[in-house]
């Protein structure tokens, strides 16, 4: 059966968007161990207890953007009924990032850029705790940077019914943030709250089809603007300008919507997956992603999976390039590029190895670029090459 996981938002503050290209392969095409495998010859009633490592590496064209990542993760069955999993992450940041400023005019493509370095550890786990059809998931989560900080619980019913065909999920999460900024533009900390609600469905529609949706609501509190940003402002009738940090509503509410069905093609000893994910928040940013993925085996060993995902959304209703309006008069502001109208592609392709039933390696690469569909600059937005590598022990 396959499982809709209750997917916690690993972006935190505003400049780690940028880790959120990393981040996205992952969360849509699961990790390490490749959907494929499910309709593979090492099926089993359950999954094996393992332990994972990845690395990641994210570089984005000229120079700007590059984060590695290390990350391990573990499941561990307890008890007939009891099931822990667990990760590790340790992300090491380094380069420049667009500020949302000019150097002379939007239209001369020389944009300002500022020097980014960091490390984010973050730590997370929950327990699976089957009782009967449901099986009730905890979990708690742990992250730090020098300007950001946040804890994380959440609360997963998994109810199976239809001879366990079918899986009803609900869940929940509460995150407490803290946002700074290295170089401290207001006094102390701000507070960021983020709640999310899920109810989703996975459905067997034969033995060799699954079907699966789910809806989330969110709502974001506090302080949401992103303290690197800036937005220049034109005074009208003459060109004196001022620099101002981003100013976004301090609420924000969103609807997700994601549908997946994934079809195994005997013939070709190969499954088929795509997806298509819905998104609109307070911000009027309306978005859809398609994903569309072939996993395809090689022998009873090897697996190659070659992915394309496509991402459009239109703009903030508090986005612009430049403003030419005095300060004062505006409430909201932001020239953040990621909050523009835009396309996104990723192309990649990944491959895993079986050595034996206890060992597996894998290995992929994806290109990344966002194009932009407005009147920002098209320097402002990055492409990038994301390479990744890792392995899995399975007991």
């Amino acid at each position: 059966m396959a499982q809709i996981c209750l997917v916690r938002n690993e972006s935190k503050r505003g400049m780690s968007k940028t880790r959120e290209a990393t981040n996205r392969f992952w969360r849509w095409w699961g990790g390490l161990l490749p959907l494929g495998l499910a309709f593979g010859p090492l099926q089993s009633s359950r999954a094996d207890d393992h332990f994972d490592y990845r690395y990641e590496e994210y570089k984005e064209d000229n120079h700007r953007m590059r984060i590695e990542t290390h990350s391990a993760d573990f499941e561990q069955q307890l008890l007939d009924s009891v099931t822990a999993r667990g990760e590790l992450v340790y992300d090491g940041i380094s380069g420049a990032t667009p500020t949302g400023t000019y150097r002379i005019s939007p239209t001369s493509g020389l944009i300002r850029t500022v020097p980014l370095h960091d490390i984010r550890r973050a730590e997370n786990v929950d327990l699976d705790w089957r009782l009967g059809n449901n099986t009730l998931t905890p979990g708690f989560a742990y992250s730090k940077e020098s300007d950001y900080e946040s804890y994380g619980v959440s609360l997963n019913d998994a109810l199976d019914f239809n001879q366990k065909n079918t899986t009803l999920l609900l869940g929940g999460s509460h995150d407490f943030d803290a946002v700074q900024r290295n170089g401290n533009p207001f006094p102390r900390a701000q507070a960021k709250d983020a709640s999310e609600f899920l109810i989703g469905v996975s459905q067997l529609l034969t033995p060799k089809t699954v079907f699966a949706a789910n809806f989330t609501l969110g709502y974001e509190s506090g302080y949401l603007s992103d303290p690197y940003r800036q937005t220049e402002f034109v005074y009208p009738l003459h060109f004196l300008g001022v620099v101002r940090y981003d100013n976004r509503p301090r609420v924000r509410d969103k609807e997700v919507f994601l549908t997946s069905i994934t079809q195994y093609v005997e013939p070709l000893h190969a499954s088929v997956e795509g997806s298509y994910r819905f998104y609109h928040d307070s911000y009027d940013v309306f978005a859809h992603a398609v994903m569309l993925g072939w996993h395809q085996w090689l022998g009873e060993r090897v697996m190659l999976e070659p992915l394309a995902r496509f991402y459009e959304q239109g703009s903030a209703f508090f986005y612009a390039p430049i403003f030419h309006a005095d300060p004062a008069s505006v409430e909201y502001y932001s020239a953040d590029y990621r909050l523009s109208q835009f396309y996104s592609v990723d192309l990649g392709l990944q491959g895993t190895v079986l050595i034996n039933r206890h060992a597996r390696l894998t290995a992929g690469y994806h290109r990344y670029g966002m194009h932009g569909l407005d009147n920002t600059s098209p320097a402002m937005y990055p492409r990038a090459d994301i390479i990744t590598a890792g392995f899995s022990i399975l007991w």
